[in-house]
């Protein structure tokens, strides 16, 4: 099962409409506070439902959420909610756009400024983050990450686990959400008989793979080092 929207016109916001919807459990997935987005998610439950559910709120002003939501609805905030809220924080404004969308769980009420908001539910692949970052055609590398924008590196992961990963013979289908960089030698041999450009060892250090470009360098037409992501 697929479901998804994303809502930013003024016709679908209307104040005080109820936007989303569900009985699940929800928590802070990630920020990106270079692109100033908020992704809420609920996972899969084994025998109860195999799909995950994201929720996007984007560009963030205000952010005012616990860390939890067992069931949650959200709703456009009324005229007088929205009004009551943005007055404490003169940063906001309806006339640029902030929208005020209140999240509503267990008797509680939150909620988050943003200018757009919406969700994807589906089977999320193992190895990507989130449904709402997909790889860019200017920049066409596995993301690290489940958002646009700077990764912190709170899901980078020791070269000890690197290692432990490639020694282990456990294979099960599981989740990839961290990462390790490696250094990748990649040389242009400039011949007409066999590929012109490819990769010609990994690293675990770049001080390794500059020692094997020094090597190299004299061999080949140029030679340069790729920094890649691992999925682990």
């Amino acid at each position: 099962m697929t479901s998804r929207a994303w809502l930013r016109q003024d016709r679908e916001l209307v104040p005080g409409t109820e936007i989303f919807r569900s009985e699940r459990q929800f928590a802070m997935e990630a920020y990106s506070a270079s692109h100033r987005q908020l992704l809420l998610r609920s996972n899969p439950v084994d025998d109860e439902h195999e799909t995950t559910i994201d929720l996007l709120f984007k560009p963030v002003e205000a952010i005012k959420i616990r860390d939890g939501f067992a069931g949650l609805v959200i709703r456009c905030a009324t005229v007088s909610e929205a009004a009551q809220i943005m007055t404490a924080l003169p940063r906001v404004s309806p006339d640029r756009g902030d929208r005020v969308f209140m999240l509503e769980s267990q008797g509680r009420s939150d909620y988050v400024i943003s200018m757009a908001f919406g969700w994807h539910e589906g089977i999320l692949p193992r190895v990507q983050g989130s449904f709402f970052h997909t790889a860019d055609a200017y920049l066409p590398r596995w993301p690290t990450g489940p958002l646009f924008g700077l990764n912190a590196g709170f899901n980078a992961a020791a070269a000890q686990d690197l290692v432990h990963a490639l020694n282990s013979d456990d294979h099960r289908p599981l989740r990839r959400d961290r990462f390790r960089y490696v250094f990748v030698l990649m040389t242009d041999v400039d011949s007409e008989d066999r590929p012109k450009i490819s990769g010609a060892g990994v690293f675990l250090t770049r001080a390794d793979a500059e020692q094997a470009q020094s090597l190299l360098a004299a061999k080949v037409a140029r030679c340069w080092i790729e920094t890649l992501p691992v999925a682990m």
